[in-house]
């Protein structure tokens, strides 16, 4: 395939590859975008044959995205992730007052609308009162829908760039005044034991939107401290025109 087409290949076994999944492509087609660009067509192509998603990340996002390349291996790697932690570090809106990790444990519905358990564990590794924004790092525990966002925004700090859980004057303010143009959430990190019993981690490098941006706030060399990896090589967006789909 052509390498404008290629994604950035973090770790490749005989049982997985996981890619940093580019913001602005969502991670296989659906009944909605049935003809869409997708992670999975793009991986698919790349490793010469079927790949099956372990995991999702929003449209948006970015981040760690793992993806089986046997069918008998995605039961047991989903299992997997379900005992491991995903780190994400998550951009928003206010000044984060708590010195340690918030544990939040407020449950959400299902597609069918039962109420499910969710558990996050929420950390502030920066924050500025000028401009008013925090970066959080947030280990959800367990999987439900926009979790992350959800349990973010249930704190009173709402991912900027949320159109869904946030706010739409503060989103705007960000989009018009600083590099802030898309959803504040990256999947920066996985940790797990893998079928075989053998330690697995993972991280991804921030795009270079998340990159400008970051750097460019007084809380930067703040949240190296705490995150040094976020000063990794930043990895190129997807080229104009590369998109179909618009949020």
């Amino acid at each position: 395939m052509s390498e404008d087409r290629a994604l950035n290949v973090l770790v490749e076994t005989d049982q997985l590859i996981v890619v940093a999944k580019p913001p602005r492509l969502i991670v296989h087609r659906n009944e909605h975008h049935r003809r869409a660009d997708a992670c999975l067509q793009r991986v698919r192509d790349q490793v010469g044959g079927h790949v099956y998603p372990i995991h999702r990340l929003d449209f948006q996002a970015s981040g760690c995205l793992i993806f089986a390349k046997e069918r008998e291996w995605a039961g047991p790697l989903q299992a997997s992730l379900r005992e491991g932690t995903k780190t994400y570090l998550a951009f928003v809106r206010g000044y984060f007052q708590s010195n340690e990790p918030v544990h939040i444990d407020k449950p959400m519905k299902d597609d069918n609308g039962y109420w499910k358990d969710a558990v996050s564990v929420v950390e502030r590794i920066g924050r500025s009162r000028d401009p008013r924004c925090s970066l959080l790092r947030v280990r959800p525990k367990t999987g439900r829908f926009h979790q992350v966002r959800r349990h973010v925004r249930d704190l009173y700090h709402p991912c900027i760039g949320d159109s869904d859980h946030g706010d739409s004057k503060i989103n705007r303010w960000w989009r018009e005044n600083t590099l802030a143009n898309r959803l504040g959430l990256h999947c920066f990190r996985i940790e797990m034991v893998l079928p075989n019993k053998q330690n697995f981690s993972v991280t991804s490098p921030l795009f270079e939107d998340h990159f400008a941006l970051f750097s460019s706030l007084p809380w930067w060399e703040e949240a190296l401290a705490i995150e040094p990896d976020m000063k990794l090589p930043p990895i190129p967006l997807l080229k104009p025109g590369s998109e179909d789909l618009s949020e």
